[in-house]
């Protein structure tokens, strides 16, 4: 299946498809199945793009950001933001791709679709702030957008009773499931991030506990997979490495600013003993912990 219908590219099949509609300005579907078939080089669109992928994987760049995109992702980017292949063509793959262009977007968030759409002023200030502050570009599980641009091309296409006034409102979907997966995105990252920190805190308070991943599962009312997840995506490290990090994170706290032993550091930050305290601190560190005492007292 293909089909891609422009006011702007020459390469499109039909020009003349989308002219009753001032709102779109180009809208495709492409199987890619030759990686040299269509370079796509970094470029700006007039308007607002969504993607979705249905096959394939895509790399993709944003400014100086780049991304991998796979089945099941959406991809948003505005007006001003430069965007393509980082390596000037299409990955092998299918894609969907849409460019809505409002009568008013700016960088600051102002924002107005149109007149012809029922968004209320308060309405529109949420769409483009919402996009305007969006940095992360992928959405995903945006299977949502994949039904839309299903729904769309039908209308275009098919000119039945009704179909300016369903793609009308095709086009409003499109801003409105994408605001709500950002802000639902947003918010699940902002619950991860109070989660993490009471989980910093409970390993702080116990630090010379000897967690178990059965005992922080207990403490966190988390099953070990989720715990295990949330506590990389929000540290970079497994929870076992994260509580040997926070040791030692207070160990050089203390090599610095006290005078205790070695032994009574290791055990203060819920080490074994002074042996295994040196042994694990020179495999993260890269030295001893007299030496690091001793070089950063000097």
């Amino acid at each position: 299946m293909h089909f891609f219908y422009s006011k702007t590219d020459p390469d499109a099949s039909e020009s003349e498809i989308l002219k009753e509609f001032s709102v779109i300005n180009d809208f495709g579907f492409e199987e890619y199945k030759d990686i040299r078939q269509k370079p796509l080089r970094l470029h700006y669109n007039e308007g607002i793009e969504f993607c979705y992928v249905t096959k394939g994987r895509y790399e993709w760049v944003v400014g100086d950001k780049n991304y991998l995109l796979f089945p099941g992702n959406g991809f948003v980017t505005c007006p001003w933001q430069q965007h393509g292949s980082p390596r000037d063509v299409v990955d092998l793959g299918e894609i969907y791709w849409i460019v809505i262009k409002p009568e008013l977007f700016m960088e600051d968030g102002s924002f107005y679709l149109g007149d012809w759409s029922r968004f209320s002023s308060a309405e529109n200030k949420l769409i483009g702030s919402t996009l305007s502050k969006n940095s992360k570009h992928i959405i995903q599980k945006a299977q949502a957008l994949k039904i839309l641009f299903e729904g769309l091309r039908h209308e275009i296409e098919n000119e039945k009773f009704g179909y300016f006034q369903r793609v009308s409102n095709l086009v409003e979907e499109f801003l409105i499931s994408t605001v709500r997966i950002i802000q639902s995105k947003e918010n699940r990252i902002e619950e991860n991030k109070n989660w993490f920190n009471k989980f910093d805190d409970l390993i702080n308070a116990n630090i010379t506990k000897k967690w178990t991943l059965c005992d922080l599962s207990q403490m966190t009312d988390l099953g070990i997979t989720t715990l295990t997840h949330l506590v990389k995506e929000c540290s970079g490290y497994t929870p076992a490495n994260y509580i040997i990090y926070l040791r030692l994170e207070k160990a050089k706290k203390q090599l610095i600013n006290t005078s205790m032993s070695l032994t009574n550091i290791a055990l203060d930050c819920g080490f074994y003993s002074s042996q295994h305290f040196s042994s694990t601190f020179s495999r993260w560190i890269g030295m001893t912990p007299s030496k690091y005492r001793r070089d950063r007292i000097n």
